[in-house]
Parts: structure tokens; sequence; C-alpha cells
């Protein structure tokens, strides 16, 4: 049965090279055609789909003419995204903003138009964004859905740890009511549905793993976090003590220190010791243990994120 002709199509505004040699059609599921008149050469050298579309061209087809099957899930957005750095108008870099980076991972990947230098390019950009511990890290404020998405999707287990320890800290995991569902929004090629719906909400596994995570690094860090250390000095002592309440406990309810081990330990690192009366050696001795305790959270997070429920699926 032949593909019914779309509705609305168009010339894309940008990448209509009047000495382009090849065009290509991206359809959308609804129904709306953007066509990109391009080089054949610089899109066969870097594209195994579309060198094998062109190479696979029976007579009858159209010499100058491919369709992307709409089954492949292209977004224009994430095509124009791959054209703007296969033309250096917007390469992908390490200042490039993650909806750039995440659009061409997706639209290079062996699933969609297969172009593995670039796919393999994006992949190293989009890893960077995400820092891992046991050191204290920033990741970018939004997107951790759509990125953990993409980390399963891509199997690029080196980052999701970090990922999950960025929702669990910094952002509202549980779904409300208003919220649209990752896993139904997300299609199966990964790529997120319009950036007009509500916030993403994670598929429950990911739901799932992130309240264990949150309960795993509550119950242990709580105790270490309202229990002033001892020292081989009773003065020193003495001086946690006095000060544990008022330097890290107080500090820590306001800033829902107990959720977040990494940066509070941290904090700790840095207050001024020597200024509140510490010797030189405790000072050493708990640095070095509180450096300790942050290598301990990051390697009990794999345990955590594997408990009973989840523990199938592979973090």
């Amino acid at each position: 049965m032949p593909i019914a002709e779309p509705h609305n199509v168009r010339q894309h505004p940008t990448y209509w090279f009047k000495d382009g040699s090849i065009i290509i059609r991206s359809r959308s599921v609804s129904n709306g055609e953007v066509r990109f008149k391009l080089h054949e050469s610089l899109l066969r050298r870097q594209s195994r789909f579309i060198q094998r579309m062109l190479d696979n061209r029976t007579r009858a087809d159209s010499e100058e003419i491919v369709l992307i099957p709409p089954e492949l899930g292209i977004q224009v957005h994430d095509l124009t995204a791959l054209l703007e750095h296969l033309y250096h108008d917007t390469p992908l870099s390490a200042d490039a903003p993650f909806s750039h980076v995440a659009a061409i991972l997706r639209v290079s990947s062996p699933d969609q138009l297969d172009l593995p230098g670039v796919h393999m390019s994006a992949q190293a950009y989009f890893v960077s964004m995400f820092p891992q511990g046991p050191q204290p890290f920033a990741h970018p404020s939004t997107h951790l859905e759509e990125a953990l998405a993409l980390v399963q999707l891509y199997q690029i287990p080196s980052i999701r740890k970090g990922i999950y320890y960025s929702l669990v800290t910094t952002s509202e995991f549980e779904p409300e009511v208003d919220d649209v569902d990752l896993e139904n929004s997300i299609k199966p090629n990964g790529s997120p549905g319009s950036t007009s719906t509500p916030r993403l909400v994670l598929p429950p596994t990911d739901i799932e793993r992130c309240r264990s995570l949150m309960a795993g690094i509550v119950e242990h860090f709580t105790p270490v976090l309202f229990t002033p250390p001892a020292t081989p000095h009773m003065a020193c002592t003495d001086v946690f003590a006095d000060k544990w309440m008022s330097l890290v406990i107080t500090p820590a309810i306001s800033n829902s220190g107990v959720c977040k081990p990494l940066e509070m330990l941290e904090q700790i690192k840095r207050i001024d010791w020597a200024a509140e009366g510490l010797c030189g050696a405790c000072i050493r001795d708990k640095t070095r243990e509180w450096t300790q305790e942050q290598e301990d959270v990051w390697e009990k997070m794999d345990s955590w994120l594997n408990s009973e429920g989840t523990k199938h699926s592979p973090v």
C-alpha cells in the first residue's frame, strides 16, 4: 500500500541549499513533512543509514529524494541539530547546551541515522555534563529525567549513579497529578515528547530506585551527621561537643543536609576548626575521616540503588 502524501509540506528555511544534490524528507507522526536539500557526499560519508538508503535505491525511486521512515521517530528538531553540527553552524562542543547534545545523541544513534563518529562524540560531550562523586559535583538543574532516560537507552553506566544522586538531592522526583509519565512521553527512540508538556516524571522503576537511594542515604548519614565526633584529645572532643550543633546540625536542618551527604561532609571539612580551638592533628585526622565517609557513601549507593524490588535491574 503506498504511503499517503503528507498534508503539510515545507522546505526547511536554512538547510535548503541551491547546490544541494539530495532531498531528505522528514515526516512527523502528524503527517507533516519538512524537506531538506543537502549534499549527498557529506551525508553518505557520515551516515550509514543514508548510505544504505542510497545504495538500495531502485530505478523506480527518485534519484534525488530520500524519505526517512516515520517509524524511526526522528524529530525535525533533532535532525536540524545534526545538520547544524555537520555544516559547522553549531558544532558539538563543551559549551553546547544539553538540548543540542541530546538531540544529536539521539539522531546519530544506530537506531536512527547511524553516524558512528558523531554519536561517539555526542556521547562524550553528554558524559562530560554529568561529573561523578565522591566529591561534591554540580549537574544541570534541568533535564535530569531526560538525561537518565538517555543513559538507560544508550547504556551509559558511567554517569548513571551521579544522575540518580542529583535527582534525589536537587529535584522533586515524586510524581504529581499533573505530571507527564516519562516512560510514556519518551518515544521508543528515546526522544522526549512536546516541549510544551508539563514536568516529566520518571518511570516507576526509577522512582523506586530514587526512593531506595533516599532511604539508604538518610538511614546511613543521620547518625554521622547528628553525632559529634570524638578525638584522642579531650579538649578537641569538647570543642566538637560544644560547636557541633551550631556549626553543623543547625545548617544541615535548614538545608536538608541529611539528604546531601557529599555536600554536607564537604561543608564540614571547610569549617575553620582551628579558629574554634581544634588542634592541627585532630583537624587532619577528621578531614581524612570525612573524606573517607564521602567515599563510603558513594560506594554504598550501588547497593541502595539495587535494593529489594529493583535489584534485578542493573544500575
